[in-house]
C-alpha cells in the first residue's frame, strides 16, 4: 500500500472530487490523503497558507508521492493566482517549502502542475479581476497583435485594428488595469522559471506546466516560448512537459502515480472518426488535438501505440471535420459534424473492439463545454453505454481527455469496480445531461426570473433543486436494459450555473 497526498487546485468538483473518485478505483493499492474541501478557499478568496503548509507537512511526512498544484501552494488556488498582490520574494518562500518537504522525506515523489496565467478573450471579471469586465477583451486582443507583429507583417485590417485596441487602452483606468496585469503576469511568470530550476535540481520528479484558455497568439503563448527555452536550455524535455490543460491535470498525475506504482506503461492507440484525423485546433487550445492527445498519454506514464492489435487500450475520438461549436449549439447539425465524419461506422467499431475484449476509451471532444447527444443516443443503441472503459465530453478539449485517458488507464488495471461504474455514470449525466442539455435550458428560465449565468440563489438553492429535477427527468438517456443512475447529491459550486456538484451511483438492474 502506496500513500498518495494531493493538494488540489481548488475545492470545485473537477479538481477535488474527480481524483478522489478516480483515486477509489485503486483502492486496493493506494491510500489517496487531500486536504479538506473547507481548507480551499472560495473562488476569489484563496486558501489560508497556514492551512496549507500544516497540511502538507504533516500529510508528507511518511507519503511516497505528493501530487501538487503549485498554484495552491503559492497563491491560495486557480483564482487567486490571477488576483493576488504578492510580490516575488514571498513567493519564492513558499515554492521552497516544496524543498523542505523534500528534506524532511527524501523518498517522496513529487509530481506538480504550475499553470500558464491566462488570458481570456473575452470582458468578464467572473474569474479574473475587476476591470477584466470592461476592457478584458482588449488586453487580450493587445497581447495578440503584440505577438503576432513579432511574427509577420501586419495587414492593413489587423493594424487598424491593433490601432484602435491602443487607443481604448490609453484610457486613464485602463492604462491602470494592463499596468496591473502584465505586472502580475511578470511575476507569474518568473515563478513558473523558479519551478523549473526546482525540477533542474531533482526537487520536484515531474512537472506539468499547463495552459487554461490558451490561443496560438498572445502573452500566454509568448509565455511559453519563454518557458520552452528554458526547458531547453536545462535539458528537462522529458521531466517538464507544456500542453494545454488545467483542471484535468490531476487525473493526468494520479494515474501516473498509479502505473508507477504498478511499474506499467499502457500503450494508447488512437482513432479519430473524422476525416482530419486530429488535425484540428479545439476551441479554447493552441494547436492540433493529434499533438496535445500525445502529451495527454505521455503525462500519464504512458505511450503512443501504432499498433491496434498490440496495444493495452483504444481511445476513440470524437471530432468534427471541421471547426468546433459549442455543445449547446449542437441542434443546429452543422455541416463539419455531418460530412467527413462517421460516427456510425466508428460505433460499430467500439462494438467490434469490445467483442474482442480490447478496452476502449471515448474521448468525446466534438464540441466544447459538453458531450455529443448523438454519440451517446448511438452507444445506447448498440448496448455499448457501460461496456466501454471510459468516456469524457466536458469543458474543453484537455480537460476531456485530461479525464478519460487516465480513467482509462486506471480500470485497465482494476477492472470495472462499483467506482468505475459511479464515474462513468456521472460522466454520462454531468458531461452530457447537464452540460449540453440542462444547462441550458435552466439559464434561459433564470433569465427571466432576474438571475444570471454567474450568479444564482445559492449552491443549494431553489435553482439547484430544479436542475436536479431536471436531471432526473432525463437521466433515463444514459440507462439501458440493466443499469438504472441515482442521483445522491447536487449542488452548484461557486453559485453559478457553469459547473455542477453531482453524486450518482450506477445500480444494477435485478433480473
Amino acid at each position: 500500500m502506496k500513500k498518495v497526498v494531493y493538494l488540489p487546485l481548488d475545492e470545485r468538483p473537477c479538481n477535488y472530487d474527480y481524483p478522489i473518485q478516480l483515486a477509489s478505483i485503486a483502492k486496493k493499492d493506494i491510500e489517496f490523503v487531500t486536504i479538506s474541501q473547507e481548507k480551499l478557499g472560495l473562488k476569489k478568496r484563496p486558501a489560508e497558507h497556514q492551512n496549507i503548509t500544516q497540511f502538507l507537512f504533516d500529510a508528507c511526512a511518511d507519503a511516497d508521492y505528493l501530487i501538487l498544484a503549485i498554484d495552491t501552494l503559492l497563491y491560495g488556488g486557480i483564482i487567486p493566482s490571477r488576483l493576488h498582490e504578492f510580490d516575488e520574494e514571498q513567493l519564492t518562500t513558499r515554492l521552497n517549502e516544496i524543498k523542505l518537504l523534500k528534506e524532511k522525506n527524501p523518498k517522496l515523489k513529487i509530481f506538480a502542475y504550475h499553470l500558464i496565467m491566462r488570458c481570456p478573450s473575452y470582458s468578464s471579471n467572473d474569474e479574473e479581476p475587476d476591470y477584466y469586465a470592461t476592457c478584458g477583451r482588449e488586453i487580450h486582443l493587445c497581447g495578440h497583435y503584440q505577438h503576432l507583429s513579432q511574427t509577420k507583417e501586419l495587414t492593413k485590417q489587423e493594424k487598424e485594428e491593433k490601432e484602435k485596441i491602443e487607443q481604448i487602452l490609453q484610457k486613464e483606468e485602463n492604462q491602470i488595469a494592463i499596468k496591473d496585469y502584465l505586472h502580475r503576469r511578470k511575476i507569474n511568470l518568473n515563478m513558473n522559471l523558479k519551478t523549473l530550476d526546482f525540477v533542474s535540481e531533482g526537487i520536484i520528479d515531474f512537472l506539468i506546466i499547463p495552459q487554461d484558455d490558451s490561443a496560438p497568439y498572445g502573452y500566454t503563448a509568448m509565455d511559453q516560448m519563454l518557458l520552452r527555452d528554458k526547458i531547453f536550455e536545462k535539458h528537462l524535455e522529458f521531466k517538464a512537459y507544456m500542453y494545454p490543460d488545467a483542471d484535468a491535470v490531476c487525473n493526468t498525475l494520479l494515474a501516473r502515480t498509479i502505473n508507477q506504482i504498478n511499474q506499467r506503461c499502457p500503450s494508447v492507440f488512437i482513432r479519430y472518426n473524422s476525416s482530419n484525423e486530429g488535425m484540428l485546433i479545439p476551441l479554447y487550445e493552441d494547436r492540433n488535438v493529434s499533438e496535445t492527445i500525445k502529451y495527454h498519454i505521455l503525462a500519464a506514464n504512458g505511450r503512443v501505440s501504432y499498433d491496434i492489435l498490440d496495444c493495452d487500450l483504444v481511445c476513440m475520438v470524437n471530432l468534427p471535420s471541421d471547426h468546433m461549436q459549442e455543445a449547446v449549439l449542437q441542434d443546429q447539425h452543422f455541416m463539419q459534424y455531418q460530412i467527413n465524419r462517421n460516427l456510425i461506422e466508428s460505433i460499430e467499431y467500439i462494438d467490434y473492439l469490445i467483442q474482442k475484449n480490447k478496452p476502449v476509451i471515448v474521448a468525446d471532444i466534438a464540441y466544447a463545454n459538453g458531450g455529443d447527444k448523438e454519440l451517446i443516443s448511438l452507444l445506447k443503441t448498440k448496448g455499448l453505454l457501460y461496456k466501454i472503459n471510459a468516456y469524457a465530453g466536458w469543458n474543453t478539449s484537455s480537460n476531456t481527455l485530461g479525464t478519460c485517458i487516465p480513467h482509462g488507464m486506471i480500470q485497465f488495471q482494476y477492472g470495472k469496480n462499483q467506482q468505475h461504474y459511479d464515474f462513468l455514470a456521472l460522466r454520462y449525466l454531468e458531461d452530457v445531461g447537464y452540460m449540453s442539455i440542462v444547462r441550458h435550458q435552466i439559464h434561459e428560465e433564470i433569465k427571466k426570473e432576474g438571475m444570471c449565468w454567474t450568479l444564482i440563489d445559492g449552491v443549494k438553492g431553489k435553482v439547484s433543486q430544479r436542475i436536479t429535477k431536471a436531471l432526473n427527468e432525463i437521466k433515463y438517456l444514459f440507462e439501458d436494459e440493466t443499469h438504472t443512475i441515482e442521483i445522491l447529491d447536487n449542488y452548484q459550486p461557486w453559485n453559478r450555473l457553469f459547473e455542477t456538484g453531482l453524486k450518482v451511483t450506477l445500480h444494477q438492474k435485478k433480473a
